[in-house]
């Protein structure tokens, strides 16, 4: 009797030990909700941040951080590929920043392709047409106090993927999404 129970106990906590597993397999990835992305699919071939948009849908997902590329994709580590298509999409990010320590920042733009940076509706920076990708340094001097971060990027064709890093000074560069002794998201 006790060898049967034993066999049923050792049958059961495998049977246990594949079902955690698979639900693990299928429970979708999520991160904290920290930086909207509207991303629109365009209905044309785009070749320029600034050219007309021709929308054909539009969707917003909440990413952690903007550390948007993966094997030449514009993808999440965690969350895979949040466009859900490869070509021809703008994105746009309108984010609010509490400034702790003023000074010199520089925001790190990574893009394939284009990519405008404006700060308190001022432009700070941009790369107009297609690249493969590249990080450009963008300066502003910011104040202590809440400014109005706008960010737009589109992807033409082929390879992709957007990321942005921060630095107050000199500091070790951060994920915008991440808070640290000088920026607050």
């Amino acid at each position: 009797m006790n060898k049967l129970m034993d066999k049923n106990w050792i049958f059961s906590g495998l049977i246990l030990a594949i079902v955690v597993l698979i639900l693990i397999r299928i429970t979708p990835e999520s991160v904290d909700p920290v930086v909207k992305l509207v991303i629109s699919k365009n209905r044309a071939s785009i070749s320029n941040i600034y050219q007309p948009r021709d929308v054909e849908f539009t969707k917003e997902v909440m990413v952690d951080r903007l550390n948007l590329l993966d094997k030449s994709r514009f993808s999440h580590p965690k969350l895979g590929n949040i466009a859900g298509y490869s070509d021809d999409f703008f994105v746009d990010v309108q984010h609010r920043i509490q400034v702790l320590k003023g000074g010199q920042f520089r925001f790190m733009i990574g893009s394939d392709d284009g990519f405008s940076l404006s700060i308190n509706g001022k432009k700070i920076c941009e790369h107009l047409g297609d690249r493969p990708y590249s990080v450009q340094p963008c300066f502003v001097q910011l104040e202590p106090g809440t400014h109005d971060f706008n960010l737009s990027y589109f992807q033409g064709f082929g390879n992709s993927g957007l990321t942005v890093q921060y630095a107050l000074g000199s500091d070790k560069p951060r994920w915008f999404g991440d808070n640290s002794s000088s920026i607050k998201f």
